[in-house]
C-alpha cells in the first residue's frame, strides 16, 4: 500500500477510534482535519469520558504536510529498521507512534513537529555508543561513564544519555535523558531510570546503597527555609530526584559546550497520556461484557483514572522541581517561562557556565566540560 494511502486510510481513521492496529494494537487517540475540514473525528461516547483529552491533527496545507511526513518516513525507516518487532506492520508502526510524543502545540503545527522529529534522528551530541570515563568524582568515589544510545521506538526520543558511576567493575545506574536538537534547542522530554532490571550481586547491591547515600550531598549549601517558590509550583524544592539532578547536571554541560542556549522541556503529550486512559477504558468493558457487576466496575476505574492523574502531575512537578532545583544551584541555568505562561512547556535559558553553589553538582558539571575540551 501506498505510504499515504497508509497514513490517511487507516492510521488516521484507526487513532478517530482510539485504537491503530498495527499487529501490535497502540492506544492511540486524535481527530484530524485538513485543509479546515473534519475528516475523521471520535464517537460522541468518547468525547463525554472526561478523563480523555483528545487534541485534533490540523493539516493546513495537505502537499506540505505530505512531503514532509514522507522525509520524516524515509529517514526513520533506516534508523529503526531491525529495531521493531518482526511481526508488527513495520511502516504503519513508524507512522503511529511518531504521534506519541506530540504536545498540544505540536498538533496545531504538525509539519514543524515532524521536520524536529527528522531533526531528532540525527545524533543530538558528539558522545560514543559505549560507555566512556569522563572523569573521577572524589565525592562518589567513583569514575562517572557516559555514552549515547539510540532507542527504541516507544521511547520519547530517538537517542538517551546513560550515565553511570562504577567502581571495582560495579555499577550504579543513573536515569536516562532522553532528549533531541532541532533549531539550536534542545528538547529533553524525559529523565528515567532504565526499565530493564539487572541483576545485581551482594557486592553490587553494597555500591548502591553507598552511591545512594553520597547523592544526598546534592543538599549540602541548599537552605529549605527560603523562600524560592512561586505561584506555579507551590511545593517547596525538597522533593527532588538526587540521581536525576547528576544526571541533567551532565546534560546541560554537554549542551553547553554545544553552544546550545535554549532548553524547552515538553510537559504534557495528550496521546502517551490518553493511552493509559483508553487501556482502562478496553478493560472496563471487557469486563462489563462478561456480567461483572456495573457499579463495581466503574468505582474500581474511577479510582484508577484518580490515581494516572495523580501519577502524571507528580511526574511533571518533580521533573519541574528538579528543574527548579539545578536553578537555585548554578548561575548559569534560569527558567523563562513556566508551563501555560506562553505554551504547555517549561523553557530554559542556558548560559555560559561560571559557578556552583553545590560541591557535588559542580564537580560532575565540571567533570563533562573537562571531557569535552579533550576530543
Amino acid at each position: 500500500m501506498n505510504i499515504l494511502d497508509l497514513f490517511y486510510n487507516e492510521i488516521l481513521k484507526e487513532a478517530a477510534h482510539g485504537r491503530v492496529d498495527c499487529n501490535m494494537m497502540y492506544n492511540v487517540l486524535f481527530e484530524t482535519t485538513v485543509e479546515g475540514r473534519k475528516i475523521y473525528k471520535t464517537d460522541e461516547q468518547t468525547k463525554q469520558t472526561n478523563s480523555l483529552y483528545i487534541p485534533t491533527l490540523e493539516i493546513k496545507n495537505i502537499e506540505e504536510f505530505n512531503q514532509v511526513l514522507l522525509e520524516y518516513y524515509q529517514k526513520a525507516k533506516k534508523f529503526y529498521k531491525g529495531k521493531i518487532d518482526e511481526e508488527d506492520d513495520f511502516d504503519k508502526t513508524i507512522l503511529t507512534l511518531l504521534w506519541n510524543n506530540a504536545t498540544e502545540e505540536d498538533f496545531k503545527n504538525p509539519v514543524e513537529y515532524i521536520r524536529k522529529y527528522i531533526s531528532f534522528l540525527d545524533k543530538p551530541l558528539e558522545l560514543s555508543e559505549t560507555y566512556e570515563k569522563i572523569g573521577y568524582s572524589e565525592i562518589l568515589d567513583s569514575d562517572i561513564e557516559v555514552c549515547l544510545k539510540e532507542e527504541p521506538i516507544n521511547e520519547e526520543t530517538p537517542y538517551g544519555i546513560y550515565i553511570r558511576s562504577t567502581k571495582d567493575n560495579v555499577y550504579y545506574d543513573f536515569p536516562i535523558v532522553r532528549l533531541g536538537i532541532y533549531d539550536k534547542k534542545a528538547y529533553i522530554y524525559a529523565v528515567q531510570q532504565d526499565k530493564v532490571k539487572k541483576e545485581e550481586t551482594d557486592v553490587n547491591y553494597d555500591y548502591q546503597k553507598k552511591i545512594h547515600r553520597k547523592l544526598f550531598k546534592v543538599n549540602d549549601g541548599f537552605e529549605k527555609e527560603e523562600e524560592i517558590d512561586n505561584i506555579q509550583n507551590p511545593e517547596n524544592l525538597t522533593g527532588i530526584s538526587p540521581s536525576a539532578l547528576l544526571s541533567l547536571s551532565v546534560c546541560f554541560s554537554l549542551l553547553e559546550d554545544k553552544n546550545i542556549d535554549r532548553i524547552v522541556v515538553p510537559t504534557f503529550l495528550p496521546v502517551r497520556y490518553n493511552g493509559k486512559e483508553i487501556s482502562f477504558l478496553v478493560r472496563k468493558r471487557l469486563l462489563q461484557g462478561k456480567g461483572y457487576d456495573i457499579e463495581k466496575i466503574n468505582d474500581q476505574f474511577h479510582e484508577l483514572t484518580e490515581k494516572h492523574e495523580q501519577i502524571q502531575r507528580n511526574l511533571s512537578d518533580k521533573l519541574l522541581r528538579n528543574i527548579r532545583r539545578l536553578e537555585y544551584a548554578f548561575n548559569n541555568i534560569n527558567v523563562t517561562s513556566y508551563p501555560y505562561e506562553l505554551d504547555s512547556n517549561t523553557s530554559i535559558s542556558l548560559t555560559k557556565y561560571n559557578d556552583c553553589n553545590n560541591k557535588l553538582l559542580k564537580e560532575i558539571y565540571e567533570l563533562t566540560k573537562a571531557k569535552q575540551k579533550t576530543r
